[in-house]
């Protein structure tokens, strides 16, 4: 375990600057304009694709632009590329000009489009060839370089592409057994060490028993349709001998730390362990059976 207490809280500020065109003059030549596409999930509908029935996917996206009160391009052809290929391109939906355009995606369609089955490890990408209004088009994903130039995703709350990707199905029964510790940031249970994976009091629920008598095991919330995991703050044991700070508790911290794996029996989770005085920080644990 790590014993190092952090009561302080660390502000940090952060500044943003922005700039428009006629803050800086005129601009060098062959440096254009784009307003980036703006494309989201539908959090209603399926996050990912499930290797079990593939064709069964269903999700829409809504294309739109990042800057509401600017110039428009002429249109968006929304497109997709499969598994990285830049020449594996295909047109979801072309000639988009009214914004914001929602737009369906199935697994019907995207094995239509590439005219092979889909499979577990497959990953779509979504993005837009942007045209603008004098004809000329930028591609969301070239040959060569980077589409639309680097840093755009960076900006807050951009999202200019997204990706699905082919999972393998979560059966609970299939998680529960033992699992080798490959990594234990907070180091209770030790890296080659065996973790116990049991069942929990739901199919979307296992546990995690702890190492040391006495505490209680860590339940994990699993997301069967993305294969995500969630674990709420809950009290786990308290340490004797020199320990001075009592009860602890964990809670997964957001990110994409926080997965199971069906496809190759992994399970990782970023929890962040926590007394009444304060927080130690947080800890990967990835184990795999």
């Amino acid at each position: 375990m790590k014993r190092i207490l952090y009561i302080l809280m660390m502000i940090s500020t952060v500044v943003v600057s922005s700039c428009r065109k006629s803050d800086i003059g005129s601009m060098p030549d062959g440096i254009v304009y784009l307003n980036q596409p703006q494309i989201v999930k539908d959090a209603s509908t399926d996050p990912a694709i499930l290797d079990t029935d593939p064709l069964a996917f269903k999700a829409k996206v809504s294309v739109d632009i990042y800057f509401k009160n600017s110039e428009k391009p002429k249109k968006y052809d929304l497109v997709v590329m499969k598994n990285g290929d830049p020449k594996s391109v295909k047109t979801l939906k072309a000639d988009i000009t009214s914004f914001p355009t929602i737009v369906d995606v199935s697994g019907q369609q995207l094995t239509d489009l590439f005219s092979t089955g889909i499979v577990a490890g497959d990953s779509f990408d979504i993005g837009a060839n942007i045209t603008m209004p004098n004809g000329k088009t930028y591609l969301a994903y070239p040959e060569v370089g980077i589409g639309y130039g680097p840093g755009l995703a960076g900006q807050p709350g951009a999202s200019p592409a997204v990706r699905y990707t082919a999972i393998c199905g979560y059966v609970a029964s299939e998680a529960v057994g033992d699992y080798n510790v490959e990594v234990d940031g907070w180091e209770d249970f030790g890296v080659g060490s065996t973790a116990k994976v049991k069942a929990g009091a739901t199919e979307d629920e296992l546990l995690i028993e702890y190492p040391i008598p006495g505490f209680a095991p860590i339940k994990l919330k699993i997301d069967p349709r993305d294969n995500t995991l969630t674990v709420a703050k809950q009290t786990v044991g308290a340490y004797g001998g020199s320990w001075q700070y009592g009860v602890f508790s964990v809670n997964s911290v957001p990110g994409n730390d926080n997965f199971i794996n069906p496809c190759d029996g992994t399970i990782s989770v970023r929890l962040s362990y926590t007394v009444s005085a304060g927080g130690f920080g947080d800890f990967v644990l990835k184990i795999k059976k």
